[in-house]
């Protein structure tokens, strides 16, 4: 899901003043032996997630601990490949109009519910409609824009049964969209696209999904789900590729501490962690786990939202200033240690081949990125300066951040790295807030720079762009700028990603030269997996989606 990563890939570790950061980070073994994992058959997969997970309702889902449940749980007309690559899922093949307009799918005649009922292509105009419904709260519904009236009917101006999507009959959908989507099949790998079983989500409204009225269409169905404790989903008879779904029962265990959660891989109690502490390097794991360390760049961005409706950071110098005194390679060189690169753009580097990686070189008013951290402050003083701010008059702000060790971190360093530069002009505050609560906060645009994480879920530039949108649910910034929703259309509208690139270029400098967000780091993931877990081939998986239905135990 294009969505909002809860915990940075990620870490733990003691806090680090500014003055340490020219000084690199020392290697911390563990104390005492990993504890051998004695079993001999093995049944159960014990996957550790970061958090509690928000919901599994599809339509609800904007983070990647929800989505990582929701591979498991459901399936959309299309699923992906460990590389990423869009492939059959409930739909078993799709014609596509000359005109790129038109896309008809034919379901499985084996295609289940969890209860025994087919799945209809009523059950997709269901959810799509559902999904793009105003009062329905989904965030990632503007995904869906390009069907034909959904952004009308998000916007108000129309009624969602309106949208472009119509079953021809039980097992054939057909969606018209409003312009060509050269990608228009990875969209649909999206949870926003799963379907849901009407008869239960009418009957039970937002208590849909829990454990004794939840209907699934996916490998798994859900078993329990106990807050702060565990989420079971065990194998769905019904699934109609079943009989290669070779693990049993996955168990989903959320630990906010990456440091608690290695402890637990180390003791044979968790077979896959979802991150690892940062209080060592990716070569100390490396050469401590070997193959059992995962380690892969990512399509994803580290980031704080600058909240334009507050005082001080409406004003564009002053958002520039805080912009260009923030040293990324000593973030990512000393606190992080685990790959990740400095980030001056809107997307990650990585993102369509590396096309955009260089974008803020060809920008005049980003040439501060080759000067010296000296040069930089300078400017940045006399930008403040003239924006009205002075030690008489500071700019206050306040940095807020979601739990997690590395979060705190990297927030002291940029405060610390504001104070060095500014000399009281800025006063700075942290503020730390548990996820659900946080992701409640940063909805409402109750902050002035809230950190977020940005994980791409098909690999295109406006699958980061649509958040810099006028009126986009995912917009933190609470700005609107005409001129790159301009571009931005454009691009969405063009049959060749050569206009496609073109905009979306263009609308990224409009955003960049604008600095409505301060971009921090490209990422990374890393995680432990237990060598007697086969099946997973994560060397192409650069968005770390994965689905228990693609692993197995070894013998």
């Amino acid at each position: 899901m294009s969505r909002i990563e809860h915990i940075w890939y990620k870490g733990a570790g003691v806090i680090l003043s500014l003055s340490l950061l020219a000084c690199s980070g020392g290697h911390h073994g563990h104390a005492g032996k990993e504890s051998a994992d004695q079993s001999t058959v093995r049944t159960t997969l014990r996957v550790g997630l970061g958090e509690n997970i928000p919901t599994i309702d599809p339509a609800l889902i904007s983070d990647t601990t929800s989505g990582r449940v929701a591979y498991d749980l459901f399936e959309g007309l299309m699923a992906e490949d460990q590389n990423n690559n869009p492939v059959p899922g409930v739909a078993k093949s799709w014609d596509i109009s000359s005109n790129g307009l038109v896309y008809t799918f034919h379901l499985r005649d084996d295609a289940r519910w969890s209860n025994g009922e087919p799945v209809t292509a009523g059950d997709f105009v269901f959810a799509l409609r559902r999904a793009v419904t105003p009062r329905s709260t989904a965030v990632m519904g503007v995904y869906l824009n390009a069907i034909k009236n959904a952004s009308a009917i998000l916007a108000g101006e129309k009624t969602p049964d309106t949208l472009g999507v119509k079953a021809i009959d039980e097992k054939t959908l057909k969606i018209v969209l409003a312009h060509p989507q050269p990608y228009f099949l990875s969209v649909l790998t999206n949870s926003i696209a799963y379907p849901v079983y009407p008869p239960v989500v009418k009957k039970y409204g937002k208590s849909w999904v829990m454990p004794k009225h939840i209907v699934s269409n996916g490998a798994y169905k859900l078993k329990s789900w106990v807050i702060n404790s565990h989420m079971t989903v065990v194998r769905n008879p019904y699934y109609w590729d079943a009989k290669h779904v070779k693990i049993a029962t996955v168990q989903f265990l959320p630990i906010t501490s990456p440091a608690d959660a290695y402890s637990q891989y180390r003791s044979g109690r968790m077979d896959m962690t979802y991150t690892l502490p940062q209080n060592a390097s990716s070569s100390y794991y490396a050469k401590k786990y070997g193959k059992q360390f995962v380690h892969v760049t990512m399509l994803g961005t580290y980031y704080y939202w600058m909240n334009v409706k507050k005082p001080g950071l409406d004003k564009l110098a002053v958002r520039k200033a805080l912009t260009m005194t923030v040293d990324r390679k000593a973030i990512t060189t000393h606190i992080l240690k685990m790959g990740q690169t400095p980030l001056y753009g809107v997307v990650p580097d990585g993102i369509q081949d590396s096309i955009y990686a260089g974008l803020y070189k060809k920008l005049p008013d980003y040439n501060w990125v080759s000067w010296p951290m000296n040069k930089r402050v300078a400017a940045a003083r006399a930008l403040l300066t003239k924006a009205g701010y002075s030690r008489g008059h500071p700019l206050a702000v306040t940095i807020s951040y979601n739990t997690d060790p590395t979060h705190l971190l990297i927030a002291q360093a940029v405060s610390q790295m504001w104070n060095r530069a500014f000399h009281g002009t800025v006063k700075v505050k942290l503020l730390n807030e548990e996820w659900k609560v946080y992701l409640q906060t940063i909805n409402k645009g109750e902050f002035y720079l809230a950190r977020e994480g940005w994980i791409a879920d098909y690999n295109t530039a406006s699958d980061f762009l649509n958040m810099y949108v006028c009126g986009s649910s995912s917009n933190r910034g609470f700005f609107c700028n005409k001129k790159l929703d301009h571009y931005y259309n454009i691009g969405m509208s063009a049959s060749r990603m050569k206009v496609y690139n073109a905009n979306m270029e263009k609308a990224m400098a409009v955003a960049m030269n604008n600095y409505y967000t301060l971009p921090i780091c490209n990422y990374v993931y890393f995680r432990l997996v237990k060598p007697y877990v086969g099946g997973y081939r994560y060397s192409g998986n650069h968005m770390d989606h994965v689905y228990s239905k693609w692993l197995y135990f070894k013998k």
